[in-house]
């Protein structure tokens, strides 16, 4: 019995290495050019169709509903929510800044505080998607920022969505800093 299937296997295999070998001869497929340029063909678009950064940036921050402005230092400057943002572009680079500053503050000689914020930052920092950095000002203020950068092009499809959708996760890192350092002074006065 045994012999019978090994037979009926052999016979499948044979018929089938028959078929790949000799009669594939009729098929559809296309034999490769002898020279690879035809490979590295890319189809050319003309400047016109092509917009910078900065001009895809002022358009979509315009479909949003807000009115973008230009700072001293260049940067694009808007509203959203009633919060305002800035956004970093250059014309010759498909990715942007979006910083919300001074997203929250305190004083540098509230030592606690400081712990807290720290703490809370570097658990952000660490499980987030976007970056919470804090810096000391000219004056007694802590002023702690969020930042993002990422793919602008507009190629994106629904660009406006992509971007209402990168300002949200600014307002979750906002909200959960705000909360944890909530937690961390109940948990304080707890003791």
């Amino acid at each position: 019995m045994e012999w019978h299937i090994i037979g009926i296997l052999a016979a499948v295999v044979i018929y089938n290495l028959y078929r790949y070998y000799h009669e594939d001869n009729n098929n559809d497929y296309s034999s490769a050019p002898d020279d690879v340029s035809s490979y590295n063909k890319v189809e050319e678009t003309s400047m016109e169709e092509t917009i910078s950064t900065k001009q895809l940036a002022l358009k979509t921050i315009e479909k949003i509903g807000s009115e973008p402005k230009f700072t001293e230092e260049g940067r694009i400057q808007f509203e959203y929510q009633g919060i305002t943002f800035l956004m970093e572009t250059a014309d010759d680079c498909m990715f942007v800044n979006l910083i919300w500053p001074w997203c929250h503050s305190f004083s540098k000689f509230d030592i606690d505080e400081f712990a807290r914020v720290r703490q809370v930052v570097n658990d952000i920092n660490a499980y987030g998607v976007v970056s919470v950095f804090y810096g000391v000002t000219d004056s007694d203020d802590v002023a702690v920022h969020v930042k993002k950068n990422f793919l602008f092009i507009q190629q994106i499809p629904g660009i406006e969505d992509y971007l209402r959708m990168m300002l949200e996760e600014f307002f979750r890192a906002v909200r959960k800093l705000d909360l944890e350092i909530e937690k961390i002074k109940m948990q304080e006065c707890e003791r």
